[in-house]
């Protein structure tokens, strides 16, 4: 170890002394306002910094790769040399670059982490990721002369069936008038959805087909009903189709 009390700073910051050298530097300290200063510097550029991530060595060659260049580019912008008369800095001279190094260090150790950790993850989720799958689409038919029209489409998603219908050129409703999706099995509505169109007459609705339970549904029936509450189909079917 250097026998010069002044440049111990950064392992006595970094907790690397052993006893006997902490307590010589501790009382180098005392009497030296120039480290009391640098080491107050060093507190107040690191007091923010976050340590969130357990710490994991990143590859050896990757420091040596950046602490090199680290040097290399202070090196490269230094003026030509002036004379300091000054002990403050004198101290800046090797403190800022080998700041910058330590502290560049010290936060690759955790971008390493957080790296390796996303890395984990994104390969995780690709083995969890599932395919949507199309299981049928139908056009929904209006009844004669209507401008009416839609379609129902069935998508397996995550081992689940979903229903999505879209809807084009509907009259708005009025008052509490909605548009309500029925399946039907065997002559028997099922409650499937309840929509109310934009200005443009779209609309569009998700339905959860395994939420129903086992059921072998044969038509799908929109209706114009008075409210959203219908138990049963009171209003005119305005698009169908047979699934």
């Amino acid at each position: 170890m250097n026998n010069n009390p002044c440049e111990w700073l950064l392992d006595y910051f970094n907790g690397q002394l052993d006893e006997v050298p902490r307590r010589k530097f501790e009382n180098h300290l005392a009497e030296c306002q120039s480290c009391r200063e640098e080491l107050d510097e060093l507190a107040m550029l690191t007091k923010d910094l976050a340590y969130t991530v357990t710490p994991v060595d990143p590859p050896s060659d990757m420091k040596q790769r950046i602490l090199g260049n680290v040097f290399e580019t202070e090196k490269q912008e230094q003026q030509p040399a002036v004379q300091q008369t000054s002990e403050k800095r004198k101290g800046n001279s090797w403190v800022k670059p080998l700041l910058a190094a330590v502290l560049f260090a010290s936060l690759l150790g955790n971008a390493y982490t957080l790296l390796s950790k996303d890395e984990a993850e994104n390969n995780a989720g690709e083995n969890r990721e599932t395919i949507d799958r199309l299981q049928t689409s139908v056009a929904l038919k209006p009844g004669e002369g209507a401008p009416f029209n839609g379609k129902a489409t069935m998508i397996e998603k995550n081992d689940k069936t979903e229903m999505i219908i879209q809807t084009e050129n509907l009259e708005p409703p009025q008052g509490s008038q909605v548009y309500q999706v029925w399946l039907l099995e065997k002559g028997k509505p099922y409650r499937a959805g309840t929509f109310v169109p934009n200005g443009d007459g779209q609309g569009a609705v998700t339905y959860h087909l395994d939420e129903a339970g086992e059921h072998e549904w044969d038509t799908i029936a929109i209706t114009l009903e008075p409210s959203g509450d219908s138990k049963i189909p009171k209003g005119d079917i305005i698009l169908s189709s047979e699934l």
